[in-house]
C-alpha cells in the first residue's frame, strides 16, 4: 500500500493575477492622476484679463508660475491617460498631445512659438506631486 503524492503548482495562475492587479493599480494611479490634473486647470487665476479670441467673453489667465487658466477648453479636454504592459513592466502615461500642453509646463525661450517667450505655468508636474501620497497608496495596498 503506497501513498500517491502530487504537486500541483498555481505559479501560472497566482502571476496572472498579480499581473492583472498591477495593470488595475496602474489604470487607477493614471486617472487620480488625470483627476488632479483636471482640478489644477480649473479655477481662477490672477493674470490679465483677455477677450477669448473668436468670442465676445473674456478671462482671467494665468500669472508666470501658477497652472495656465482655460480659456477655450483645448488643453482641459485633451488630457489623455494610457497604460501599457510588456512582460513584467507596467507604466501608466497621464498628458497631452498639444504642444501648448508643453510649452506651459515649461514655457519657451523665445519666438520659436510665434507669440513671443512664454514664462512657465505648470500643471502636470504639480498635479502629479499633489497625486503621489494616494499613488503610493494604491501601489502598497496588500495585493491579495
Amino acid at each position: 500500500m503506497g501513498i500517491d503524492i502530487t504537486f500541483k503548482s498555481n505559479l501560472p495562475a497566482v502571476m496572472k493575477a498579480i499581473d492583472k492587479a498591477a495593470k488595475d493599480r496602474m489604470e487607477e494611479a493614471v486617472q487620480a492622476v488625470r483627476t488632479q490634473v483636471l482640478d489644477t486647470l480649473s479655477g481662477q487665476r490672477s493674470g490679465r484679463t483677455y477677450r477669448v479670441p473668436g468670442q465676445k467673453r473674456t478671462y482671467t489667465a494665468s500669472a508666470p508660475g501658477q497652472p495656465p487658466a482655460v480659456a477655450t477648453s483645448d488643453l482641459f479636454k485633451s488630457i489623455k491617460t494610457l497604460v501599457e504592459s510588456e512582460g513584467k513592466t507596467v507604466v501608466g502615461y497621464v498628458g497631452t498631445d498639444k504642444i501648448q500642453g508643453e510649452m506651459l509646463e515649461f514655457g519657451t525661450r523665445g519666438r520659436a512659438s510665434g507669440k513671443g517667450k512664454i514664462l512657465p505655468r505648470p500643471w502636470l508636474r504639480i498635479s502629479f506631486e499633489k497625486t503621489l501620497p494616494k499613488i503610493k497608496e494604491i501601489f502598497m495596498r496588500i495585493w491579495f
